[in-house]
């Protein structure tokens, strides 16, 4: 039975259901396991030997075979360094909004009183205070 086709947006549909454009690779680095799921799916796969929580590794990244335990492993050390960039990198763009939307207050503060002014300004502390 093959998929059937939306002549206009070109997208596969399976019993009309729409069909993933690719499946990502989860893994499990303690079973050294791959369960491949749709990228649209909701929820995290549970590893099938041991029951926990897989790690995502989208659909880009070669994955070992199975008994290669140093390609596991380099596999391991590679996810941990991505994921610490990942969080450096939020942590840095946090730093700058904060930044800039302190200086935009400051710029908004010393400029003369304004109803709709005042409004933007408390908008921004709000946020501001979320935020952080």
């Amino acid at each position: 039975m093959k998929p059937k086709y939306n002549s206009i947006t070109n997208i596969a549909f399976w019993n009309g259901n729409k069909m993933s454009a690719s499946n990502y690779n989860w893994v499990c680095f303690e079973c050294r396991i791959v369960i491949r799921q749709a990228k649209t799916a909701k929820r995290i796969p549970k590893c099938l030997g041991c029951g926990s929580d897989s790690f995502c590794l989208g659909y880009k990244v070669e994955v070992p075979k199975k008994e290669d335990v140093r390609g596991w492993s380099q596999l391991r050390e590679d996810c941990r360094t991505r994921e610490i960039v990942r969080i450096e990198k939020e942590a840095e763009d946090k730093r700058r909004y904060a930044k800039a939307t302190k200086l935009r207050i400051e710029q908004l503060e010393a400029l003369p009183a304004n109803k709709e002014r005042a409004k933007l300004i408390a908008q921004l502390k709000r946020n501001l205070e979320k935020f952080l």
